[in-house]
């Protein structure tokens, strides 16, 4: 037998709805026999659907999963404890994204469970919004040692990588929190836990990979997928794509980023995250390792490398640590095995000003996002 064909999202035609009102007049004629659970992928689409109210919108038998698309909320507490560490305990400065700043860990260490707590303290942590802010801060004060501690996916690791690969401040170096997203998915529709009938994919992030490795996993799963922009009229007809194919016994996927998505990526970013960055196993925070999804620097650039250039406090974790704080299912709301109103503590004693769990710390994650909702 010959190679499955893996259709190329090129194939077929795709229309754009042009407002909100017709995009859900087309939904709501569908004819959905059941609820449809659509998993999204992504912390700027989610932000979107839940700002908008589209849950609300959408007929009871459509079900939008928020999955993991937000990085800060899937951090390794062993991260989070490294990055305090170096705060308190070298002398450097911590540069960090606003969405990593107030990560709790699940045990205290001392009145210190953040780097926001660190900072109150007298660390000199400082918010870097991104990869190039961070280059610049360092070049202003070029006799102060910097980490920047981050943490992302493939968009936000290929501009990175370039700065790597252009040569950094010497008194830059980077602790790493990267990951991809795709051997999570498939382990995750494999076992079927979640029930997904659907996906809706970032169209940012598909940019710099392509989708082949999607129209893989949805062919050898069977489920329709779509890649979605970030607009409500787009994601509105990303999904009524999407239930259209699962309405017609259809498994491909569709594309809706078509301006900056081909099948194949972006070929100098992927170049540049594999001459930087390799894969291997990669903790997600209260998941697990799993196989192939996490960026790790390369030897070559050991210089840059935070855990090469500073001791390494991994290894100081307390008893239990790398899991959630007691109670707090932000695990399973990262996978969208859950809702994050099934948390008990879900806006009692989780709170935008008091977040217990990492999903209501970083502002893209689900249950920040959806505490309005």
């Amino acid at each position: 037998m010959g190679q499955p064909h893996h259709p190329d999202p090129g194939d077929y035609p795709v229309t754009l709805m042009s407002n909100v009102r017709e995009s859900l007049a087309a939904i709501e004629a569908l004819p959905l026999p059941r609820t449809v659970r659509i998993l999204n992928l992504c912390g700027d689409q989610e932000r979107i659907i839940s700002v908008s109210e589209m849950r609300r919108a959408l007929p009871r038998q459509v079900e939008l999963v928020s999955g993991p698309g937000c990085a800060a909320s899937i951090c390794p507490e062993a991260d989070i404890h490294q990055a305090i560490c170096l705060s308190e305990r070298q002398p450097v400065t911590v540069l960090v994204a606003d969405n990593l700043l107030r990560l709790p860990l699940s045990r205290g260490n001392g009145a210190r469970r953040s780097l926001s707590d660190a900072q109150r303290l007298g660390a000199d942590v400082r918010v870097a919004s991104a990869p190039i802010h961070a280059v610049m801060m360092a070049r202003a004060e070029p006799d102060r040692e910097m980490v920047y501690f981050v943490a992302g996916f493939e968009t936000l690791l290929a501009p990175l990588a370039g700065m790597v690969l252009e040569g950094l401040p010497d008194n830059l170096s980077i602790l790493l929190c990267g990951r991809r997203v795709e051997p999570l998915v498939e382990q995750e529709l494999h076992d079927e836990t979640g029930d997904i009938d659907a996906l809706l994919l970032p169209g940012n992030r598909c940019a710099v990979t392509g989708t082949r490795q999607w129209e893989k996993l949805s062919a050898d799963f069977r489920r329709p997928a779509v890649v979605a922009g970030y607009t409500s009229p787009n994601i509105l007809s990303a999904i009524h794509m999407v239930l259209q194919q699962h309405c017609n016994g259809e498994v491909r996927v569709d594309n809706l980023y078509r301006g900056l998505v081909r099948p194949e990526g972006n070929a100098l970013a992927r170049d540049q995250l594999d001459r930087v960055f390799e894969l291997v196993a990669g903790d997600w925070r209260g998941l697990g390792a799993v196989q192939g999804t996490a960026f790790r620097m390369r030897r070559t650039y050991d210089v840059f490398n935070a855990d090469r250039r500073f001791p390494d406090y991994r290894s100081e974790l307390l008893p239990d640590a790398g899991g959630m704080p007691d109670g707090c299912e932000c695990a399973a709301v990262a996978l969208g095995r859950k809702p994050p109103l099934a948390c008990p503590l879900f806006l009692v004693r989780c709170t935008p000003q008091q977040p217990y769990g990492p999903c209501m710390a970083s502002d893209d994650g689900a249950c920040y996002l959806q505490r309005t909702a």
